[in-house]
């Protein structure tokens, strides 16, 4: 037996703790038990290799710092004396990407343009349509109206209606009501 008394009470068992539940608790978070929750890695992850391999051979980078380190000025006095004896410069060597076609699906699903959900409230486009109404363009006496409640800024007003404008669905009827709109 040994004769420190940390590594004496660590050997002791505990029966206080639930050792099913840690079990469980630890393969929960083991490195080959890892949630993914794009579509696209999923389908090509391989739960018996760690993250770091999975992601290098999807020619996805984990960590943006190991493709794309900072030289410090250590590094870089290192490199040029290298350099002046006529030594070889160690360059960082490529992963070999075995699933390149997770790497063009993730590309592609990142060039679909963002559809725009943005609406604003009723009593926001009540509040709007009235301000043009009856202000047209002056941003500040918008700002200055008795029914600016929530004391907008003129510049926090021109950036409303800009949005509102650019919204049809709120702008089209706000059009047809005024006879603005011919169709």
């Amino acid at each position: 037996m040994t004769k420190l008394r940390k590594q004496r009470r660590r050997k002791k068992y505990d029966y206080a703790r639930n050792r099913k539940r840690v079990r469980k608790q630890q393969e929960k978070t083991t490195k080959f038990n890892v949630k993914v929750d794009c579509k696209t890695i999923k389908d090509a992850w391989d739960n018996r290799i760690s993250i770091k391999e999975n992601m290098s051979s999807m020619g996805i980078v984990l960590n943006a710092s190991d493709i794309m380190p900072a030289d410090n000025a250590k590094q870089k006095l290192i490199k040029q004396m290298k350099k002046m004896n006529n030594k070889p410069v160690t360059e960082a060597v490529e992963a070999k990407v075995t699933k390149p076609d997770v790497l063009d699906q993730l590309t592609a699903e990142a060039n679909v343009p963002a559809k725009q959900n943005f609406r604003f409230s009723t009593t926001q486009v009540k509040l709007i349509t009235y301000m043009m109404d009856k202000h047209g363009s002056d941003y500040k006496a918008m700002s200055r109206d008795p029914r600016n409640h929530y004391q907008e800024t003129p510049a926090k007003l021109k950036g409303m209606i800009t949005k509102f404008i650019s919204i049809p669905e709120h702008y089209a009827p706000y059009c047809k009501e005024r006879g603005l709109l011919t169709t």
